[in-house]
């Protein structure tokens, strides 16, 4: 995997590597540093080695400094504190979850190795190495993610986004401090949590937002523990950007009252 610190380029992971964008370039701030020490750990953890890539050579000694030290695989890394984070799926797959009571990695769902599936989804624009596949990945609550990955197999114009034209995805949220304290969370330095294999929702769920056009597919097959956590959202012919503000917001208020 390459790191490729930069200034005000596109953030993400694709086809092999991580564009890091530094906010005050070339300035890195102790958690810039612990998230770029993560994903190097995280690499080598499943024996890829990390080229970092940088103009400033002054950043590349810093980074390479952190990971030869003597400490670097006896630290324990974190995410940034962030209240929610949340799994985004199609309603196929929200259904099956809901029913079944259960959060799976792709490994788990379809029964193939991460290796298969990787060779699957080759094409797809971030290429995800094997291991990605064994588990299940969340972006920040307020993070429009889930709906482009949910979407990508046949993404809407750009029009469509804005005049509420598609089908955003279903969002299972989850409190990140809850989260910490599952057996099987790994912190990558990309996502705020990687879960592995399975998630017993009915112990760790905060709350399930499912766009309300959907409730008629949904609503009556939820299995009891979950239905008082199951929210059906009006997407009013929102655009992306509002209907994540508005999702966001009701989570926020959700977790006030209860």
């Amino acid at each position: 995997m390459l790191l490729k610190i930069a200034s005000n380029q596109a953030k993400g992971i694709e086809r092999g590597v991580y564009y890091f964008d530094l906010v005050n370039y070339p300035q890195i701030s102790a958690k810039e540093m612990e998230r770029m020490s993560a994903f190097i750990k995280y690499e080598e953890f499943y024996n890829r080695k990390t080229e970092i890539i940088c103009e400033d050579d002054n950043i590349v000694s810093a980074v390479n400094s952190v990971v030869n030290s003597s400490d670097f695989y006896e630290k324990n890394y974190l995410p940034e504190e962030v209240e929610f984070v949340y799994h985004g799926t199609g309603i196929k797959s929200a259904f099956e979850i809901l029913s079944g009571g259960k959060l799976l990695s792709a490994v788990k769902v379809y029964g193939k190795t991460g290796e298969e599936l990787a060779y699957e989804k080759r094409e797809s624009p971030w290429n995800d190495p094997a291991d990605y596949f064994e588990y299940i990945m969340f972006c920040n609550g307020d993070d429009v993610t889930g709906d482009y990955v949910v979407l990508s197999d046949s993404f809407p114009s750009e029009e469509d986004l804005l005049n509420g034209s598609f089908n955003p995805c279903v969002r299972f949220y989850f409190r990140l401090k809850t989260l910490l304290l599952h057996p099987g969370f790994i912190f990558d330095g990309y996502h705020p949590a990687k879960i592995k294999d399975e998630i017993i929702l009915s112990d760790y769920l905060h709350s399930c937002i499912v766009p309300k056009q959907f409730k008629h597919n949904i609503s009556g097959y939820v299995c009891p523990e979950l239905v008082a956590k199951v929210h059906y959202l009006p997407q009013d012919n929102l655009s992306l950007s509002d209907w994540n503000k508005a999702v966001y917001d009701f989570v926020m208020d959700t977790d006030a009252i209860i």
